[in-house]
């Protein structure tokens, strides 16, 4: 009753009159007395208990949901509402219901938010790119990479063959610093979102002529050109704070945003982020007539230096640092032959971020030609 934390049995009784009032259940004495056309009734769904609330602050409760409807159709009929629990209860309806409601989060996931990403991504302003980018590297800095190993000649050398590059882009702020990627990183380049590119000694080292790392570098700028690192990272966040609604788990957004840095720069860019950044690939490569073998060789070669870093740390009975240049390019080039043996699964494939190897650099190359 109103204004009490306990509850009690009680029972709704209705006279010819229009008078209702509530007696305590298996007695005579009375807890209130109210008209029956005020009293607030919810509405049904399915066999879920009802509420009936008195003008005094009391609330009913009653699984006697055919009695509460009954009593709705005689004396309140214009509020009578029923048609929640007879949409509920048609099986058509349900049905219809749920797939709609499948499609539109389908729409949502793979197309209303990727869009909306896009549009943010590209209204956000130069002070909060630099924001990311830096908390990034630090992060990246102080848990991946290590100060670089590039003798200040090589970096020179790189950084003049790179201008080009930097140059025909001059409405982007960009800058290519190097690192050491060490195992967990690896042969590999990276964009963050404010236009600094990070290539580390392991790519280079991998690279066999300079024109290689130009590739690669134009690839990275198409990234920040389209701004797929902050896409990514504002995607992300949407779909997770939407799974955190759904679920309830309100513990999963501290670890959403701690991870937003790391989305910033990881490596894992959606499928189509990838292809559209080869495509740009492709546009310099063709303008500046380099030949289009040049990207798709060093990424082959990266492709196969993570595999092989992959299978050697799977393999408990080899010892890799102990293995010399050789020893362990000949282990690579075993393990690789077995893994294309016929038969082996594509379901990895299938699941990456990124595209089959095979399929995208067979797309990079086939790719019609830009006019220049």
């Amino acid at each position: 009753m109103a204004g009490q934390a306990r509850r009690e049995a009680a029972e709704l009784k209705v006279y010819a009159s229009g008078l209702a009032c509530v007696v305590a259940q298996g007695q005579s004495r009375e807890l209130a007395r109210v008209n029956v056309t005020e009293l607030d009734v919810s509405s049904r769904l399915g066999q879920t208990p009802r509420f009936v609330r008195l003008p005094c602050g009391g609330v009913l409760e009653t699984s006697d949901n055919d009695a509460v409807d009954a009593l709705l159709r005689q004396w309140q009929p214009r509020r009578f509402q029923g048609w929640i629990h007879t949409l509920e209860s048609h099986l058509p309806f349900v049905v219809v219901t749920a797939l709609l409601v499948l499609v539109f989060a389908w729409a949502s996931v793979f197309h209303g938010v990727p869009a909306a990403a896009e549009r943010m991504a590209h209204a956000l302003p130069a002070e909060t790119l630099n924001t990311i980018s830096g908390e990034t590297l630090g992060l990246m800095d102080r848990l991946y990479l290590k100060p670089t190993e590039l003798s200040g000649e090589k970096q020179a050398e790189l950084q003049a063959d790179f201008a080009s590059v930097l140059a025909a882009h001059p409405q982007l702020p960009l800058k290519v610093l190097f690192r050491k990627g060490g195992e967990r990183v690896g042969a590999n380049a990276f964009a963050l979102p404010d236009g600094t590119m990070i290539f580390t000694d392991e790519i280079v080292e991998l690279a066999e002529r300079n024109e290689e790392l130009v590739a690669v570098l134009a690839h990275e700028v198409g990234h920040i050109h389209h701004r797929h690192s902050l896409r990514a990272m504002i995607q992300n966040s949407v779909i997770g704070i939407a799974y955190v609604m759904v679920v309830g788990d309100a513990s999963a957004v501290g670890d959403l945003f701690v991870g937003l840095p790391v989305v910033a720069a990881t490596l894992a860019y959606s499928r189509d982020h990838e292809l559209e950044a080869d495509r740009f690939s492709v546009g310099y490569l063709d303008r500046e007539g380099i030949d289009r073998r040049a990207f798709v060789d060093i990424l082959q070669r990266m492709d196969d230096s993570a595999q092989c870093s992959e299978l050697l740390s799977e393999d408990d009975d080899v010892a890799v640092e102990e293995l010399s240049e050789s020893e362990r390019a000949a282990l690579c080039e075993e393990l690789l032959a077995e893994q294309s043996e016929p038969g082996d699964s594509s379901w990895s494939n299938y699941l990456s971020t990124h595209p089959a190897m095979e399929e995208r650099l067979e797309k990079f190359i086939e790719h019609p030609v830009i006019d220049r």
